[in-house]
């Protein structure tokens, strides 16, 4: 196996994302919230140790949506960076685009979210984060 690091050092995995059409159905007993600015509702659960996010279409112009409909579940992975700027950088020498402004999410206050892509990797998620901040525990 060969290591790669494309976001610099101190990166880790965060979480997986995954789509679907009714978070409900899929985890009864999880507490979604809306993530506004994403136009999807969320969850987080803990699947065999590996944190899954849910993402549920909130609304028509929701940018999941086509993923859904086209069969796509898995959506993106979202890794932790102790240095946001630093980790566009080494993503940026890794092939990877910057597709949005670092926003700072609703369902981690004080954290901010920057969206990448790779034609090889497809979508990544980068979340802001100190080394050693404890990452998500099951919601729900």
């Amino acid at each position: 196996m060969i290591a790669c690091s494309f976001f610099g050092p101190g990166a880790r995995f965060h979480h997986v994302g995954l789509g679907v059409d009714s978070i409900r159905a899929v985890s009864p007993g999880s507490k979604s919230r809306i993530e506004h600015a994403q136009k999807v509702s969320m969850a987080f659960v803990s699947l065999d140790g590996v944190t899954v996010e849910l993402l549920e279409p909130f609304g028509e112009n929701s940018p999941i949506l086509r993923n859904l409909r086209a069969g796509v579940k898995l959506l993106h992975l979202c890794f932790e960076v102790t240095d946001l700027p630093a980790a566009l950088v080494a993503a940026k020498a890794a092939g990877f685009h910057r597709i949005s402004r670092p926003v700072e999410t609703e369902f981690f206050p004080g954290r901010s979210v920057v969206w990448v892509h790779s034609q090889q990797y497809g979508l990544i998620e980068l979340l802001e984060g100190p080394a050693g901040l404890p990452g998500i525990t099951a919601i729900g």
